[in-house]
């Protein structure tokens, strides 16, 4: 080869062997950012498994517990199972829906058009707008009491005399009233004037009657039975009472020998003793109204001497006596017994079922049911139309004579002061100071009750509330056709005139006791100051009417009920929404938009970076504060769905990276190996110029 194509070659080999160095640096580089790739690749793996999410635990209508991604809408969900959750702002405020914002301004906005709250009256007005806030999510207060229609026979206007006059909007639903009239009469003016003349009334009683009571007893004592007066009789039967011992089963009576002659003697004596009383005890006067108009009056004995004639009339020793045996028609049994065609008492025609005593006390008790009588081993039949009644029949023992003389005895000396009428016994200055002043008082209770006074005649009735409540005389044929039923002697002063009330003419004056204090001495000084009144029952009449129905049909029970969904725990939300209502009226709030109001990821930066905090309702209703790291119902968890695309994204990085990095690799060592080829070249063609350089420079020189 020339020397001309060698120095060409060698030439053309050092430009590839550059080439080569600098493909050889730029895959080198291309290695290193491989390297940074990857390690950032890493890095978003890691940050993708290290990633956590805030969960909600809320419950369905079911009662079931779910997670879901904390958004304010899941905090603030309504569930009768959740706790109730809040976020407020720095200031204070309470973070709501837009949708509560609006049904809260609306509300407000509803109750200033309400006519019926004052101006100025800001608790009316709260109150209203509550109500109609409460209303916006379907709650309406409500009862089925009055759907009972039995309720009416107490009176036909019992449900507005509890509930008191409505108050409607103008689209017809209801805004107040529930409860208001019951309560309303009873703090009434009126209602309160009549507690007052009722106990002055009752006190005044109890003194005139405490007068009287030693006129009463000295007569009793001195009254005359059997050769003796009751005061002796007294004494002796407390000492026969005394020695009356039963035996181990509490059934048979042990008394002294003679203590039948005693019984027999004491008998007569209250006998004696009664029927000189007689003509002092109480009595009701019964009014009855015929067809024509005409009134008829009559005595009725009370019930001291209803039990005392029974007592008189008890069978002696040897009697027979009839037992009725509670109130249930006769059935079929095992001994049936003998029918009776006449009661052996009055002689009036009956069937009853008659069950020997002696016969029953042979039974085992296995064999007799809770009144004594045998098992029923048929069913009805032969007594099924009604007509039979079951009676025990038994002959009077000694013991049961001597028994029953002392009960009647120990009724007589319970009851007769209270049954003897008093007026018969006001002869002393003492009791007729105290007669005056019960008249008195009994006048001013007439006078309020029915504007008139009625008379000493029915004074001692005046605390009978259903006397007073018009239920007073029975009349026959009260509606003209044979039907008889309740009139009134006096119409009430209640001013309804479903009741039929009447306007009193009188006014009447009630005494109040003022007591002031001296503001410089401290001192106080009580006055009595007297007020004038119209009288009016009304009041008094509604609160017993509807206090009749509680005792006989319990308290109305008024509830949420959420139209939207009858089935739903009503309760629960009304007291959800009014403790959100609260809030906002308390300390404010402030709307949430939409958008953000369903963003988990907000809401988790929002909490982590303190911008707002948590605030969450205790058993007493209180809102109070509490950090969402402590909360029950929050937890934290791996986002499974970023970490599977985190770990697909990194796979994928990574073999891209390794693919680049073996080619980078392959393509070093075919340069590597091209330059080495290059180098062993270059070497063979400059040693070759060399020589030949080497070997024309010694020519030339020779």
């Amino acid at each position: 080869m020339g020397l001309a194509a060698s120095q060409a070659r060698l030439l053309s080999i050092t430009s590839r062997m550059a080439d080569n160095e600098l493909r050889s640096q730029l895959i080198n580089n291309a290695k290193m950012r491989l390297t940074a790739e990857s390690s950032q690749v890493s890095e978003e793996y890691v940050d993708a498994l290290n990633k956590t999410q805030l969960m909600m635990k809320n419950y369905n209508t079911a009662g079931e517990s779910q997670y879901q991604n904390l958004t304010f809408n899941s905090l603030t969900a309504y569930s009768a199972y959740n706790n109730q959750y809040g976020l407020r702002d720095k200031s204070g405020q309470l973070l709501v829906s837009e949708a509560d914002a609006a049904k809260f301004q609306e509300a407000f906005n509803m109750a200033e058009q309400d006519e019926s709250i004052i101006e100025g009256d800001t608790d009316g007005l709260n109150a209203k707008a509550l109500e109609e806030f409460l209303k916006s999510y379907g709650l309406e207060k409500s009862t089925t009491y009055f759907e009972n229609q039995d309720v009416f026979s107490i009176d036909p206007n019992i449900q507005a005399i509890y509930e008191g006059d409505m108050v409607y909007n103008t689209d017809g639903t209801r805004v107040s009233g529930i409860h208001y009239g019951y309560e309303l009469s009873k703090t009434s003016v009126e209602y309160g004037i009549y507690l007052e003349l009722l106990e002055d009334y009752q006190n005044k009683s109890d003194a005139y009657t405490d007068a009287t009571i030693k006129e009463m007893q000295q007569t009793v004592y001195d009254t005359v039975g059997n050769g003796d007066t009751y005061k002796n009789w007294y004494s002796k039967m407390s000492k026969l009472d005394a020695d009356l011992t039963y035996d181990t089963s509490g059934e048979t009576i042990t008394a002294p020998a003679d203590a039948v002659t005693q019984a027999q003697a004491l008998l007569t004596a209250m006998q004696d003793i009664y029927n000189a009383l007689k003509g002092h005890l109480k009595t009701t006067t019964q009014t009855t109204i015929a067809p024509d108009g005409t009134t008829t009056e009559t005595q009725i004995p009370g019930t001291f001497a209803n039990a005392m004639e029974e007592y008189l009339s008890m069978p002696n020793i040897g009697d027979t006596r009839y037992e009725l045996v509670g109130t249930d028609k006769a059935y079929n049994r095992n001994p049936p017994g003998t029918p009776l065609l006449t009661d052996p008492t009055t002689g009036d025609p009956c069937k009853w079922v008659v069950y020997d005593e002696t016969v029953l006390d042979s039974l085992p008790e296995s064999q007799l049911d809770e009144n004594g009588l045998p098992l029923k081993t048929e069913p009805e039949t032969a007594y099924g139309d009604g007509t039979y009644q079951e009676v025990i029949k038994s002959t009077v023992t000694e013991s049961q004579y001597v028994e029953n003389t002392i009960y009647m005895w120990e009724y007589f000396q319970t009851n007769i002061m209270n049954a003897l009428k008093r007026e018969d016994f006001s002869t002393g200055a003492e009791a007729q100071a105290a007669k005056a002043e019960y008249y008195a008082a009994a006048k001013q209770l007439s006078m309020f009750i029915f504007g008139q006074d009625v008379g000493a005649e029915y004074y001692d009735n005046l605390d009978d509330m259903e006397w007073c409540a018009g239920k007073q005389v029975w009349n026959p044929d009260i509606d003209g056709e044979g039907n008889g039923g309740w009139g009134q002697i006096f119409p009430t002063t209640a001013l309804d005139p479903s009741e039929g009330g009447i306007v009193a003419e009188n006014t009447i004056t009630v005494p109040y006791e003022v007591t002031t204090t001296d503001p410089i001495t401290g001192l106080t000084t009580t006055t009595t100051v007297n007020e004038t009144y119209q009288p009016n029952f009304q009041a008094v009449l509604d609160v017993y009417l509807c206090e009749l129905m509680m005792e006989q049909y319990g308290v109305p029970n008024y509830t949420w009920i959420d139209v939207n969904n009858p089935n739903e725990n009503a309760d629960a939300k009304a007291e959800w929404y009014t403790n959100l209502f609260e809030r906002m009226m308390e300390g404010g709030y402030k709307a949430i938009e939409n958008g953000l109001a369903s963003s988990s990821e907000w809401l988790q930066f929002a909490l982590e970076s303190s911008l707002i905090s948590m605030e969450q309702v205790n058993d007493e209703g209180d809102w109070v504060s509490t950090m969402y790291t402590n909360c029950v119902d929050i937890t934290e968890s791996s986002i499974d769905i970023d970490i599977t695309r985190a770990e697909a994204e990194y796979t994928k990085a990574m073999n891209k990276i390794e693919a680049k990095d073996k080619r980078y690799d392959l393509e070093l060592k075919n340069i590597d190996t091209e330059h080495q080829s290059l180098q062993t070249e270059y070497d063979s063609i400059k040693s070759v110029i060399d020589k030949n350089v080497e070997r024309n420079f010694k020519y030339f020189n020779a």
